[in-house]
């Protein structure tokens, strides 16, 4: 849990900020919103990726499906989109579309929703 100190805090900060339960998300977004380094931006790649297999915790989100990005230019680096999901949600749902970084049919609507914590 250490390793990804504070980063599924500023995942989901950002998603709420969106207004979107689903949509594309760029590591790039993410770095140029929460003025991330780059070794930041290597711990939030990974933490993407290991949404990708399995949920992290209590965190209410998932990531559905990882698509690389063809470069501008030869020597511009790997970078890769993230369709991040509500756990248990849907785009249909929402009203969100996931074609596009971004792109949320409803404009700039916030969902409210809460997570009931139980200990069992």
């Amino acid at each position: 849990m250490r390793k990804y100190s504070g980063i599924p805090e500023l995942l989901e900060q950002f998603m709420t900020e969106q207004g979107c339960e689903e949509r594309w998300v760029t590591v790039k977004e993410l770095r140029d919103r929460f003025c991330l380094t780059r070794y930041q931006c290597n711990t939030v790649s990974g933490f993407l990726r290991r949404l990708e297999f399995t949920a992290f915790g209590r965190f209410p989100y998932i990531v559905v499906k990882i698509e690389h990005l063809r470069p501008l230019h030869p020597s511009d680096p790997p970078q890769c989109r993230y369709l991040v999901r509500h756990n248990g949600r849907s785009a249909r749902d929402t009203g969100c579309n996931g074609t596009t970084p971004g792109a949320c049919s409803h404009g700039a609507a916030v969902h409210s929703f809460s997570v009931t914590v139980t200990d069992e």
